[in-house]
C-alpha cells in the first residue's frame, strides 16, 4: 500500500522513482520538516528576545507604550530565519529529485515573502507607536501615512507571490495592471478619497488629534482620538466613540473648538429676557431703596454709579445695565482683556434681550458652566432690586395663584 502511495506521488511529479529512492525521499522532507521546526524553535527561544531587547533600546522610556509592537516585529523577524536556511540548503536535501526541490522552493518563498511582509508592516506599526507617544501634539497624518505604506506592502507582496506562483516576473504583472486601473479605483476607493483628505487636512492643519470637534451629521461631538487613511475617531463626551469618514471632513461642514482651546478664554454668550412692561424711570424712593441694599453698595460706592445717579431721567435697565457690566469688570475669573459688554438686543415677544457677552479665563467646561452659572444665578436674584422682572410664560404657579 505505501509502495502505491509513493508511486502516486512519484509520477505526479513527472518522476518515475523506485520505492527505495521515493523512501529516501519521504525521508529527507521529514528532515527538512523538523530542521524548519527546530530552526524556528531555536529563533523564537533565543533570537526572538535578543531582537526584542535590542528594540527596547530603540524606544528608550516607551516600554509600555511598544511592547505589543515590538513582540510582534521580533516575532515575524524570527519566522525569516528558518525560511533564509532552508531555501540555502534545499538543494542538499533534494538535489536528486529536482521537480520536488522547485516545488519546495516554491513553498519556502511565499512563506518568506509573506513574513518579509509581515516583518515590515511590524515595523512600521512599531515606528507608529513610538512616533505617537513621543509626539502626541503633532499635525501629521502618520496612522494615514502607516496605512498606505502598509497598504504598499502587502501589494508588493502579493505581486511578488503570484509572479512567483505563475514562474513570470513582477514587471510582466505590473505592466497588466493598466486594464484593472477601473476596478482598482472602485476597489480603493475609499482609500484613495481618504488619502487625499489626509493630505489636504495636514496641510490645511483643519484636525489634529486631541481636537474637540462638532459634526452633528454623524452624532460626533467630543475629541479626536485617531485620524487614520480612511476613518476619524471621535470620542464624545459620553465616551461612546463615533466613527467619521475621513472624506466627510472634507466634503461636510464641522466645527472645531481649537481656536477657543487656544485663545485666552472660552465665550459666555446669553440673555436674560427682561419683561417690557417692567422697565421705567426711578423716582427718588427707589433710589434710596436701592441705595439700603446691602448687596449692591459696593456697586453704588463708584464713581461710576455716582455719576449715573445725577443724572435725570434714570430708568432702572440702565441702572442695572451698568451694575451688570460693573459685576462682570469685577469677577476674576472673567478674562478682561478680550470682549466684555452687556448690551440690548432687538425686543420681540418674550421681552427684550439683555445680553452678556464676555469670556471665561478658565476653558475647562465643568470650570466653564460653573463660573457661567454663578453670574446668571446673581443676576436673576438682584434683578427684582432693580424693580425688574423677566419674562415668562404662564405657568402652573400663577395659574394657581
Amino acid at each position: 500500500m505505501l509502495d502505491m502511495y509513493l508511486q502516486q506521488a512519484a509520477s505526479y511529479f513527472g518522476q518515475n522513482l523506485p520505492p527505495e529512492h521515493l523512501l529516501m525521499l519521504a525521508v529527507r522532507l521529514l528532515l527538512a520538516f523538523v530542521l524548519l521546526c527546530l530552526l524556528f524553535a531555536l529563533a523564537r527561544r533565543y533570537l526572538m528576545p535578543a531582537i526584542a531587547h535590542l528594540l527596547d533600546k530603540v524606544d528608550g522610556d516607551l516600554e509600555h507604550q511598544t511592547e505589543k509592537e515590538r513582540l510582534k516585529l521580533a516575532s515575524h523577524v524570527a519566522h525569516l530565519i528558518p525560511a533564509v536556511v532552508l531555501i540555502s540548503s534545499a538543494e542538499k536535501f533534494f538535489l536528486h529529485w529536482p521537480d520536488f526541490m522547485s516545488v519546495v522552493h516554491l513553498g519556502l518563498w511565499i512563506y518568506l515573502y509573506c513574513f518579509a511582509g509581515m516583518a515590515f508592516a511590524a515595523l512600521i506599526n512599531f515606528a507608529t507607536a513610538i512616533y505617537s507617544a513621543v509626539d502626541r501634539q503633532s499635525n501629521v497624518p502618520y496612522l494615514g501615512l502607516a496605512q498606505i505604506l502598509k497598504l504598499l506592502d502587502f501589494i508588493v507582496v502579493g505581486i511578488l507571490i503570484l509572479s512567483t506562483l505563475l514562474d513570470k516576473s513582477p514587471v510582466y504583472l505590473l505592466s497588466g495592471l493598466g486594464a484593472l486601473t477601473a476596478v482598482l479605483l472602485l476597489v480603493f476607493k475609499d482609500t484613495i478619497l481618504g488619502l487625499v483628505a489626509s493630505i489636504q487636512l495636514a496641510t490645511n492643519n483643519m484636525v489634529n488629534r486631541g481636537d474637540w470637534i462638532e459634526m452633528p451629521k454623524y452624532g460626533a461631538d467630543g475629541a479626536v482620538i485617531e485620524v487614520a487613511l480612511t476613518t476619524v475617531k471621535v470620542q464624545n463626551w459620553d465616551n461612546t466613540i463615533t466613527t467619521i469618514p475621513t472624506y466627510a471632513l472634507i466634503s461636510d461642514s464641522f466645527k472645531n473648538w481649537r481656536g477657543m482651546q487656544q485663545s485666552g478664554g472660552r465665550r459666555i454668550k446669553r440673555a436674560i429676557k427682561i419683561d417690557i412692561h417692567s422697565i421705567g424711570f426711578l423716582d427718588e424712593a427707589e433710589i434710596q431703596q436701592l441705595l439700603q441694599q446691602q448687596v449692591l453698595q459696593p456697586f453704588f460706592a463708584t464713581e461710576q454709579a455716582k455719576d449715573l445717579l445725577q443724572q435725570p431721567h434714570l430708568t432702572n435697565l440702565k441702572l442695572f445695565r451698568h451694575y451688570t457690566q460693573w459685576l462682570l469688570q469685577q469677577n476674576p475669573n472673567i478674562n478682561q482683556d478680550m470682549t466684555l459688554m452687556v448690551r440690548q438686543l432687538e425686543s420681540n415677544e418674550v421681552g427684550l434681550p439683555l445680553e452678556i457677552y464676555c469670556f471665561s479665563s478658565d476653558k475647562v467646561w465643568a470650570n466653564y458652566e460653573q463660573i457661567q452659572a454663578e453670574i446668571f444665578e446673581t443676576l436673576f436674584a438682584t434683578l427684582p432690586l432693580f424693580t425688574l422682572s423677566t419674562f415668562q410664560r404662564i405657568g402652573g404657579r400663577q395659574q394657581e395663584l
